[in-house]
């Protein structure tokens, strides 16, 4: 619990220094749905790459990318490929162990999508509760 506590006093103080909470919140939207992509080892580099192309803070945007930790990290793949299985076919993801299996079909893609649309649901939720929760310690609300 120190990590997210040190996270969120970081956040705070930018909010002190002049930043919207709109763009606060938008940078940790942005960073979250980076961090959901399974595209390892390159997380920081597209980060800080759409931090520039949107405007945002790149120190948010990668702070944000942290959702996605070695801890997280396996379970984040298994919730997305369960979660794109059953949008791609309709049916929870069966684990098969064979050499006849088309691994592209059968696991990368399902990932990919499921990724997607977590990393959507979860960047629009962090959105909404950064944006509800710097407002609220603005007494904007």
């Amino acid at each position: 619990m120190k990590y997210f506590s040190k996270i969120k006093e970081h956040i705070i103080r930018l909010n002190k220094k002049g930043l919207s909470t709109a763009q606060i919140a938008s940078a940790v939207a942005l960073g979250n749905l980076i961090g959901f992509i399974p595209i390892l080892g390159t997380h920081t580099i597209a980060a800080i790459g759409l931090a520039y192309i949107f405007r945002l803070n790149p120190l948010i945007v990668f702070l944000g990318t942290q959702i996605s930790n070695p801890i997280s990290y396996p379970f984040q793949i298994f919730i997305s490929a369960e979660i794109g299985n059953l949008i791609l076919k309709g049916r929870f993801l069966e684990i098969e162990f064979s050499r006849e299996i088309n691994y592209l079909n059968h696991y990368i893609f399902p990932i990919i999508v499921g990724s997607l649309v977590l990393g959507i649901i979860v960047s629009g939720l962090s959105y909404t509760l950064v944006k509800y929760f710097l407002n609220k310690r603005r007494g904007l609300r």
